[in-house]
């Protein structure tokens, strides 16, 4: 499969957001299912294209869809919607990761969803959105969005990784030790296991 990107929409990608738009299926599952006239569409278009979160979708060279967020206050609503080709084929989760990758602030994503529009509804649990409330037929989902700790959990997980090879570096150390002077070994070992023992036992008193 050709790779997929997300880039910032410019004022040449108005026709595809207008067919995609205009798509019957993605009119059935919008908030709004009326065809969209190309007067309107233009003017909304021009207006709202160079806003930051703005982006189209392309698998290799072909535009295949969009993704758009609109800014309020701390949260972004977002809107998502690929061409009948690309639907189903986990490709709308890539682009939503590319999506939030270019997000560096904190802030709250939120997706609207008609109640009935089961697809989208488990496309945005399967991503790590909840329901937050449902009123007129109309779920809002919600992702909070932190950088922050995403920043802290990242270093933790490369710090796992490098403890994981460095116990394997101790194992090591403690073959090659026993390989060579096992008695003068197991007695090091013996004064290890012991005070390992004790401090245990300590920590048992902060419990």
């Amino acid at each position: 499969m050709n790779q997929i990107t997300i880039k910032k929409t410019n004022l040449f990608d108005s026709k595809k957001f207008f067919t995609i738009r205009n798509n019957p299926q993605n009119r059935k599952n919008s908030l709004n299912s009326s065809k969209i006239k190309i007067k309107d569409h233009n003017e909304w278009f021009n207006k709202n294209y160079k806003n930051k979160y703005y982006f189209t979708c392309y698998r290799g060279k072909l535009k295949i869809g969009y993704v758009r967020g609109d800014l309020i206050g701390d949260t972004i609503a977002i809107s998502i919607a690929l061409d009948n080709k690309n639907q189903n084929k986990n490709i709308g989760t890539e682009c939503l990761k590319l999506f939030e990758k270019k997000i560096n602030h904190n802030c709250i994503l939120v997706a609207k969803i008609k109640k009935k529009n089961l697809i989208s509804i488990r496309f945005f649990e399967k991503n790590g959105f909840s329901e937050l409330y449902c009123k007129k037929d109309i779920s809002t989902y919600y992702k909070i969005k932190n950088n922050s700790a995403n920043f802290y959990l990242n270093a933790i997980y490369e710090i796992e990784k490098v403890r994981n090879k460095n116990n394997i570096n101790w194992m090591n150390i403690l073959r090659i030790a026993f390989k060579n002077s096992p008695k003068e070994t197991s007695k090091v070992f013996r004064q290890i296991h012991f005070s390992d023992s004790k401090i245990n036992n300590l920590t048992k008193k902060l419990l």
